[in-house]
């Protein structure tokens, strides 16, 4: 069974005031924690924001459900609320916030020369910071995380281990980068002449604003020239690569796997799904939506969604797909008119005397 158990126990009433929604049924009702519809038993709360894991949720043994006005039944106590997925991670916020760290600086880091540390910083085991880094107030840097030199960290950042941030990297503030990513490294950039392949110096640095999110074993490379920037609030997942010159707009949403080749341009608010790949110098609108696998080769106008390889509006995607699955039927239909004609033929043969 899957569970997760509240610090402490919960009234309805107290739920309902973390996350502004509108109780019906008893707002004494306890809960102790927090279920999926399918696992749930007497005690737990749960989440339901479609109608099958409404109709799972008030069929189950929970105790109390957070649904949205649409899908709200009387047979149990129940929270109604504008956006029942939004209001799981108010209440999960408030509940489960950050394990706070020590202003402490571990006797096994390394601190460079020049090195400046805001209040409240702190670096765990075997850190290292090269010189002339600046690191804000309450960042915590974790065990075993290299940071260069010239680098700039802000406030409340949290930098998990393994990660390496390359020199002169700028990182703003409440950024999060998880274990094993890779910041900075010099981009893809070798030019052939004639004998060997020469290496292009990378010269340029990254950019990452504030509140952004780095998933594990991410690559953001450094720009040959100017910058390689991330704009604020973006969240990337695990194994994504971003190669140098890319520019990602205010809050974008990159799922796994996705790789972007140099000099792309993202607007704001775009959507990638996972495995997406685009070519380089390509440039996406805003509010454009990139299906999972997408091969974008061209440029994709704002708030267009793309799909296939190579991708295709979603709609003209859609249509190829559709055609594809009569593909079978339709050489059927091909060969026995093959045959027909064939034997249509014969029949019409003047008969040798």
């Amino acid at each position: 069974m899957s569970r997760t158990n509240f610090p402490a126990p919960l009234s309805l009433k107290r739920i309902a005031e973390i996350v502004n929604g509108e109780i019906f049924g008893d707002p004494q009702t306890v809960v102790t924690g927090l279920s999926e519809p399918s696992t749930a038993q007497q005690g737990d709360l749960v989440f339901a924001w479609s109608k099958p894991y409404a109709e799972q949720a008030f069929k189950s043994q929970a105790t109390a459900i957070v649904t949205s006005r649409e899908l709200s039944r009387p047979e149990k106590p129940h929270i109604v609320v504008a956006e029942p997925k939004l209001a799981m991670a108010v209440l999960l916020e408030a509940l489960f916030p950050p394990e706070p760290m020590p202003a402490k600086i571990s006797p096994t880091a390394i601190i460079g020369e020049g090195v400046k540390l805001g209040e409240g910083v702190f670096i765990g085991d075997y850190a290292v910071i090269g010189d002339n880094s600046v690191i804000g107030d309450g960042t915590v840097i974790y065990p075993h995380v290299y940071i260069g030199r010239r680098v700039q960290i802000g406030a409340n950042c949290r930098i998990y281990p393994q990660v390496t941030i390359y020199d002169g990297v700028v990182i703003g503030n409440r950024v999060i980068i998880h274990a094993g990513s890779v910041i900075g490294k010099d981009g893809f950039g070798f030019i052939w002449d004639g004998e060997r392949y020469r290496r292009i110096p990378q010269v340029g640095t990254v950019v990452i604003e504030d509140d952004v999110e780095i998933g594990a074993n991410v690559c953001i490379d450094r720009a040959t020239i100017g910058e390689t920037r991330i704009g604020k609030g973006t969240k990337i997942d695990n194994l994504v690569q971003i190669a140098h010159n890319c520019t990602l707009g205010a809050h974008c949403v990159l799922a796994g796997q996705v790789g972007l080749a140099g000099s792309v341009k993202v607007g704001n608010g775009v959507m990638m799904g996972g495995q997406v790949g685009i070519a380089d110098h390509v440039q996406v609108g805003d509010g454009a939506a990139l299906l999972a696998k997408s091969g974008l080769m061209d440029n994709a106008p704002p708030k267009t969604q793309w799909a296939g390889y190579p991708a295709r509006t979603r709609i003209q995607w859609l249509r190829i797909e559709a055609a594809l699955n009569e593909l079978p039927d339709a050489l059927k239909f091909l060969r026995q008119l093959e045959r027909r004609l064939e034997e249509l033929e014969k029949s019409l043969k003047p008969k040798s005397e």
